[in-house]
């Protein structure tokens, strides 16, 4: 169980790092002057502080729950995906 704990704090410090870069760029995003940018922006924004919250929680808890880790892996995969999208609309924006 505890080698469990650890892999998945490894990730999650994983996770972390690599989104650093992602996130201050939404932050810098949301105030875009395209709507949609901004938009996806300030989602990746709200959906990054629940997602460090979320993880709070876990930890604070030191026994992880189905139903909490399945909540932070829900929140995590909207997270990704709002990114990915944010990448798309940016994308699309600098083709128009």
């Amino acid at each position: 169980m505890n080698s469990i704990i650890s892999l998945a704090r490894i990730a999650t410090i994983g996770l972390v790092l690599s989104g650093c870069s992602l996130v201050r760029s939404a932050s810098d995003d949301v105030n875009s002057s395209n709507p949609a940018v901004a938009l996806q922006a300030q989602k990746i924004v709200d959906l990054q502080q629940q997602v460090d919250a979320q993880k709070k929680v876990v930890e604070d808890q030191k026994s992880l729950t189905d139903n909490e880790k399945k909540k932070l892996d829900g929140l995590t995969q909207q997270l990704d995906g709002a990114k990915q999208n944010l990448k798309g609309i940016k994308t699309q924006a600098k083709a128009q």
